[in-house]
């Protein structure tokens, strides 16, 4: 954020800034000894100057930035623990790298794994064919916030899955940038985005170039329901099960039939299950797909929504661990989540608590 800052300042004066991910430039990086990141370097003339060990913030490279263009040395001021400083695992707001705060305003405790960059060169050769399907993110080419570490913690939950058809799918982002040489801003245009409302999520399936676009909330659990209602690809949440994830995916929207049929299927899988975790939860799919046949397709949503006032009242931890578990459960069933979750208070149990509908 504080280099977009710069870049945009140093624009309005005529001097350009650009970036390289060395991650991609693997031997450029190499060239000019970039060993950790970020790594700022001074180029004059087209040639490599000096490693640049003064301040990260905008203000700090803008000055130094502007006082080169003007001919000048500039003395750089380093920043104690960033920058040339003693302790490089501390950022210029004084938090460590890795752990959760405002440390840089991400707070962000992980990186994103297993993403492919795509641009106007390289987007159609991914999209589109009849290999992948693909989640793409248009965003800011320096994301941050809450909604990057849910993209983060969604990479690596996808990261994690090992069936077949997990090979089949992608995650990509679309990195723009709105100063310099305004790098993707024709795919923004391409899509008609605007980057106010970035980041925007767009689902492309093999074989089309006509996305599904993602509307729901940017979180993690939401993410994976998107994508395991719209491919054949189970992603499944904390405490459910695959096997009856895919008996409940779209059951509310099935024939009369077909949830009879479906509701058989998971009393028989609910017979052989032995675990006594495992049979608890079986039980709870099984109660649902009965409430669905007697109350109807709202029944997911509605009963989603009273659990989640139930978790904004004064409950257990093992009973709001059972209640987050139910509403993942009924996110399978196609209950939107709004995860409003109330701050942990160190509050004594009251002496009745709500318990979800029978």
């Amino acid at each position: 954020p504080e280099y977009d800052k710069a870049a945009k300042e140093l624009k309005a004066k005529g001097i350009k800034i650009a970036k390289v991910d060395a991650t991609v430039e693997e031997k450029l990086a190499e060239k000019y000894g970039v060993e950790g990141y970020p790594s700022l370097k001074l180029f004059k003339k087209g040639e490599f100057a000096k490693d640049y060990q003064g301040k990260r913030t905008s203000s700090g490279i803008v000055s130094y930035m502007s006082s080169v263009a003007a001919g000048e040395e500039p003395e750089e001021e380093e920043e104690d623990g960033y920058g040339g400083g003693e302790d490089p695992s501390e950022d210029e707001y004084g938090g460590e790298y890795g752990e959760e705060g405002e440390g840089g305003g991400a707070g962000a405790t992980e990186e994103a794994v297993g993403l492919i960059n795509l641009d106007s060169f390289t987007f159609d050769k991914i999209v589109g064919t009849n290999r992948y399907d693909v989640f793409v993110k248009f965003d800011s080419s320096y994301a941050y916030g809450d909604k990057e570490n849910q993209w983060v913690k969604l990479s690596r939950r996808i990261a994690n899955l090992t069936s077949p058809r997990a090979r089949e799918f992608l995650l990509a982002v679309v990195g723009v940038e709105d100063y310099g040489d305004k790098l993707n801003d024709d795919m923004r245009e391409r899509f008609g985005l605007k980057t106010d409302d970035f980041p925007v999520f767009k689902l492309f399936k093999r074989d089309s170039i006509e996305p599904v676009d993602y509307t729901e909330a940017v979180e993690v659990d939401a993410m994976s329901q998107f994508l395991t209602r719209e491919l054949d690809m189970w992603i499944g949440l904390p405490g459910c099960l695959e096997t009856f994830d895919r008996l409940a995916i779209g059951f509310a929207a099935v024939s009369q039939t077909e949830q009879q049929d479906r509701l058989t299927k998971a009393k028989d899988e609910l017979a052989r299950v032995t675990g006594e975790v495992e049979k608890k939860t079986g039980q709870y799919y099984v109660r649902v797909m009965e409430k669905v046949g007697a109350k109807g397709s709202d029944y997911p949503q509605a009963e989603a929504l009273r659990i989640e006032k139930i978790m904004e009242s004064k409950i257990t931890e093992d009973k709001k661990a059972e209640m987050e578990q139910r509403l993942h459960i009924l996110a399978s069933y196609g209950a939107k989540l709004t995860k409003k979750e109330p701050e942990p208070e160190p509050q004594p149990e009251p002496e009745s608590e709500p318990e979800p509908e029978e």
